[in-house]
This record gives C-alpha cells, sequence and structure tokens, in this order.
C-alpha cells in the first residue's frame, strides 16, 4: 500500500443519502389502528371498573362475558399476589395498574407514530429542496 492510499482511506466523508422507507398510507393504518384498539381497551377496561362496582350480582350472560373478556387483559398482573388484593367488590389493584400502564403504553405509542409522521413531513420537505428546520 502506498502513501497515496493510506491519507485517501482516513479522510471522514460525509453521509450518503438514503430514501426514506417511510410510506404515509401504512404510518395512517397503524395511527388509526392504534388509536381506536387503544381506546376499545380502555373503554372495557373503564366499563369493567364500573361493573364491579355498582353490580352486586355480575352472573347475568352479558356482564359475565364482559368480565371474562377483560379478565384476559388484567391476568398477568393479577398473578402478582399483592395486586390481586381486592380494593371494593371484585375491584383490585390489578385492575387500577392495568388501565394506567394501558394508558402510558397507548400514549406513547401514539408518540412513535406522530414522530414517524413528522420525520416523514421533514424528510419530504427535505427532498422537495426546502430547507429542513431542527
Amino acid at each position: 500500500m502506498n502513501v497515496g492510499q493510506a491519507t485517501n482511506l482516513s479522510q471522514v466523508q460525509p453521509p450518503r443519502s438514503r430514501p426514506s422507507n417511510a410510506r404515509p398510507a401504512t404510518i395512517q393504518i397503524l395511527r388509526w389502528v392504534i388509536l381506536n384498539f387503544g381506546a376499545l381497551v380502555v373503554t372495557l377496561l373503564l366499563v369493567r371498573f364500573a361493573v364491579t362496582m355498582a353490580l352486586p350480582d355480575t352472573q347475568q350472560k352479558g356482564l359475565k362475558a364482559l368480565l371474562n373478556v377483560t379478565h384476559i387483559i388484567v391476568w398477568p398482573l393479577g398473578l402478582v399476589a399483592p395486586l390481586n388484593a381486592s380494593l371494593t367488590h371484585g375491584l383490585t389493584f390489578a385492575d387500577i395498574l392495568t388501565l394506567a400502564l394501558i394508558i402510558v403504553i397507548w400514549i406513547a405509542a401514539l408518540g412513535v407514530v406522530a414522530g414517524w409522521e413528522h420525520e416523514g413531513r421533514r424528510m419530504k420537505s427535505v427532498a422537495s429542496g426546502s430547507r429542513a428546520r431542527p
């Protein structure tokens, strides 16, 4: 290897530009799914809270089905012994903690998708020739 090749390898070059893999239609569909699925789960858990706190007898067919469906959501935290303690009627600490965790995860997922949308708009404006703002 001669001296000219060694100096050429040590020079820093700017990063190459890469095309964005973002597809606006896919991101919009993902946002719609996250928004609606999160709203459905939170609504089901809130109805579970109302039913367990207000009704002493939940053996009716529709109420029992609702409690069984929402039990699947609460079940993982219900396995932890301290969280399975009953607060009032059938409401447990696991119910409340599950709702809080789902809301935090839901907001975080929506934030990530909003960031992707913002980055897609920024990349589109850079590609069209306008200056990018920090």
